[in-house]
């Protein structure tokens, strides 16, 4: 151990002989812009990527919106068809044969 330790406090292993036995100075320089070349060239990718998804959905939903927004229509109208008073007593005439009671068949109750 104490060996090893006079070693590199005398300077035959440092840390920058190790990187110059891989990499000069600027090998390290282009290797780095390099690098953050690539990492913004996929970034660009993945955020055009992601916007394009976002406006795809964003048309499916504008459709989906009025497609529910015309059936919310029809159905208002089917509503206000189904409700109306004419419709309600010819079903009642005709399917449960209710009819009107005269005059004379009403009884008011006073309290």
């Amino acid at each position: 151990m104490n060996a090893a330790a006079k070693f590199l406090n005398q300077g035959t292993l440092s840390r920058h002989w190790a990187l110059s036995v891989f990499f000069t100075r600027t090998q390290l320089v282009l290797s780095v812009f390099l690098f953050m070349i690539f990492m913004s060239a996929f970034s660009i990718i993945y955020t055009t990527n992601s916007a394009r998804d976002l406006h795809a959905n964003l048309y499916q939903s504008r459709y989906e919106y009025s497609r529910l927004y015309g059936q919310q229509g029809q159905l208002l109208l089917e509503r206000s068809t189904l409700g109306m008073q004419a419709r309600v007593q010819h079903i009642a005439e005709k399917t449960l044969h209710m009819i009107i009671p005269g005059h004379q068949a009403v009884v008011m109750i006073h309290e």
